[in-house]
């Protein structure tokens, strides 16, 4: 069950095929990159790391953390994959919560590195530098090549811990298992190859792009797809429309996967990338506009597939080729519900619901052990062996799940239900509307009203904000129910997002405009 054994299996079947590559122009065969991360393994064992001990990775993105993840793998370690993005705060919380063995950091930042290490809470935790020579911080030489297998674990050993994208209130650290993450895998290569298994490195195939970085579940989860399925796997940094256009010129990638942040940013490149090798684009992680997915369709005959899941529960549903091909695909939907999720929509007394109403999505799902550090949210997530997604959806008679909105954001508004996603499609389709964020803010007469941020395309058009404002309501109204149409507008110059690109949904802001609309 051990993850580390996938890149394993590809080192025994096609050990001269490309593994690994970085943006710029280092790669590893299967067989290298294995014996690299032996290295990491044989380093951390001589550091005192111990099976089932957590091992904390601060550590800028690229193919290095990728054999750092697995040389930890390697040993029976959890790697605590934190992003360097954080300043030091959000690290010696990070490092707090989950209590690691060893931390893992390289140059990259180094000032955050010194403040957190040398802050009260953290002292005691040995670092070691992975990738520079940090002042104070002994180095882990880990750049012998090594033949080193795996150690043998359980399918329900913990094998990552994860952070969540923070989307509504303090991000929590996940604790995610071997054998869920392999049966996540199984799952969706059965989906969509047809083969459970994978494939065995062999054939000559592109490799794939992890465009998402590998402490985020979505960049960990595409490496180790790419690997099951006997792809090599190009790591880079970070996103850029540069770096994409160079790295598709190199590769000739035949698929992506991107995050919906990313996809606007290919939509509004003056310049036309080579994607003509491309022949599909899979976006999840948040919802998608319709006017960013047409542009991307219109402007590069790509078609859009989408994938629904989250850290806790993996991959749920979604889209593939074959479905496009079949005319399955239900524009606006969440996908098929994939064959083995056992799901339900449930009440909020927990019962089952027929075909057809809205509730919560409940799965069965081995995959998460529940929060490191909040163990009142854990019961609430897994009860009973069922993971609580708090989406609100449906199923419609063909399996097909569909999406209404998270169940904590949903406005209640004079007693009806309001989903602020059904509200922010809407005023997207408006060209005024570079992007929107729809909270509910209380109201002495409603309880609640849905009120909209705004960030505008452009300042200069369609009149004053006072004019705006009532241009954006009377849109809204046409399109919506009364009560769903906003009744406060405020422009903002950016929306806060997460480091996974996904809107927060947390704190409600002050608005400062005043009611807006009939009924207000």
């Amino acid at each position: 069950m051990n993850l580390a054994g996938i890149l394993e299996s590809r080192a025994r079947t096609a050990p001269d095929a490309l593994g690994l590559a970085g943006e710029d122009g280092r790669s590893w065969t299967f067989a290298e990159a294995d014996l690299a991360a032996g290295g990491v393994a044989a380093a951390l064992q001589g550091a005192g790391v111990e099976a089932g001990q957590r091992v904390a990775t601060y550590v800028a993105n690229g193919p290095e953390l990728a054999l750092l993840l697995h040389g930890i793998w390697k040993v029976g370690a959890v790697p605590v994959t934190i992003s360097s993005l954080y300043n030091a705060h959000e690290l010696t919380e990070s490092l707090v919560k989950t209590a690691p063995a060893l931390v893992l950091v390289d140059d990259a930042r180094a000032d955050v590195v010194a403040d957190a290490l040398a802050r009260p809470e953290v002292e005691h935790l040995p670092a070691r530098s992975v990738l520079g020579s940090l002042p104070d911080v002994e180095a882990l030489a880990w750049s012998s090549p090594t033949a080193w297998p795996a150690v043998e674990t359980a399918p329900d050993d913990e094998a990552c811990i994860l952070f969540t994208g923070g989307t509504s209130g303090r991000p929590k650290a996940v604790s995610v298992t071997h054998g869920g993450i392999r049966g996540s895998l199984r799952r969706l290569a059965q989906v969509s190859a047809g083969r459970p298994d994978g494939g065995d490195g062999r054939a000559e195939v592109a490799p794939n792009l992890i465009a998402l970085p590998l402490f985020h579940s979505g960049g960990q989860h595409a490496l180790l797809f790419a690997l099951h399925m006997g792809r090599g796997c190009v790591v880079w940094e970070r996103f850029g429309i540069d770096r994409l256009r160079d790295l598709a010129e190199r590769y000739r990638f035949d698929n992506l996967f991107l995050l919906p942040t990313m996809l606007y940013d290919v939509v509004h490149a003056e310049e036309q990338l080579p994607l003509d090798s491309v022949r599909s684009v899979l976006v999840a992680g948040q919802a998608l506009s319709w006017d960013i997915r047409r542009a991307f369709e219109e402007r590069y005959r790509i078609p859009i597939l989408v994938n629904y899941g989250s850290t806790e529960s993996g991959h749920i549903a979604g889209w593939n080729g074959r479905d496009m091909k079949a005319g399955l695909w239900k524009p606006g939907s969440a996908g098929r519900v994939y064959p083995g999720v056992e799901l339900e929509v449930r009440d909020d007394e927990g019962r089952a619901l027929a075909q057809g109403d809205t509730g919560e999505i409940v799965v069965r799902s081995e995959l998460t052990r529940g929060y490191v550090d909040d163990a009142a949210a854990s019961a609430d997530l897994v009860r009973d062996g069922w993971l609580h997604t708090g989406d609100m959806g449906y199923v419609d008679d063909d399996g097909v799940l569909w999406l209404v909105g998270r169940k904590r954001d949903m406005i209640k508004c004079g007693g009806f239900q309001v989903w602020p996603e059904e509200i922010e499609d809407e005023l997207r389709a408006h060209p005024a509307v570079r992007d929107v964020r729809v909270v509910g803010v209380p109201d002495e007469r409603l309880g609640e009203i849905p009120a909209a941020l705004v960030v505008r395309e452009d300042a200069s058009a369609h009149g004053s904000e006072d004019d705006l404002r009532d241009q954006l309501v009377a849109f809204a109204r046409e399109r919506l129910a009364h009560f769903k149409t906003p009744r406060r507008v405020e422009f903002v110059a950016e929306l806060e997002r997460s480091e996974a690109g996904k809107v927060k949904r947390g704190d409600v802001p002050a608005f400062s405009g005043a009611a807006t609309g009939e009924g207000a």
